[in-house]
């Protein structure tokens, strides 16, 4: 997601989560796969609050650009329209995407590319648990409009998205302490 998925985050204060974010990556020739799990100090409603807060995710995103949806905001499918700073990241993730995203409160968020700079990309967000905390896991596979370059590495890719992931769960844990 983007970069959106990627785009989420950058040059956030490392206050506040202190969970390990565990980020696995796999660059090939058939595409990038990315798979992070981190533990957030926040219970389900408001982690998925945050997610599906499709107009303000670029305020709190790193490297997220624009962030709206751009369907009827009852319709059973959203569909949400992303941008994404360039950069290095880009390569893989793309810089503008539009994804059509299937949406199981509280649990699950599938997505995919209808739109954009990118071959394909789906994947999905899962939270488990209902209670504080509870793991939020990113899965996507994205096939980039032109191959990875070989200097991109898993490292690389792994340190943006566990940067990403860090600002999510901050977020979400700032939601929740303002909510008691």
């Amino acid at each position: 997601m983007y970069r959106y998925l990627l785009w989420l985050f950058a040059a956030l204060p490392a206050c506040g989560h202190a969970a390990q974010t565990n980020v696995a990556t796999d660059i090939g020739m058939m595409g990038v796969s990315i798979s992070a799990v981190t533990v957030i100090n926040a219970d389900a409603r408001t982690v998925w609050d945050m997610l599906t807060d499709y107009n303000r995710l670029a305020n709190f995103v790193p490297g997220m650009t624009l962030s709206r949806l751009v369907s009827s905001p009852n319709a059973p499918a959203k569909v949400v329209e992303q941008k994404g700073e360039g950069g290095l990241l880009s390569l893989v993730l793309p810089d503008h995407v539009i994804l059509k995203l299937n949406e199981q409160p509280y649990s699950r968020i599938g997505f995919r590319s209808v739109s954009g700079w990118v071959m394909s990309m789906q994947g999905e967000w899962v939270i488990t648990g209902e209670n504080a905390p509870v793991t939020l896991r990113y899965r996507a596979h994205v096939v980039p409009a032109l191959p990875p370059p070989p200097m991109l590495t898993d490292e690389y890719v792994q340190a943006e998205i566990r940067l990403r992931m860090n600002a999510l769960a901050r977020e979400a844990e700032r939601r929740m302490q303002g909510s008691r």
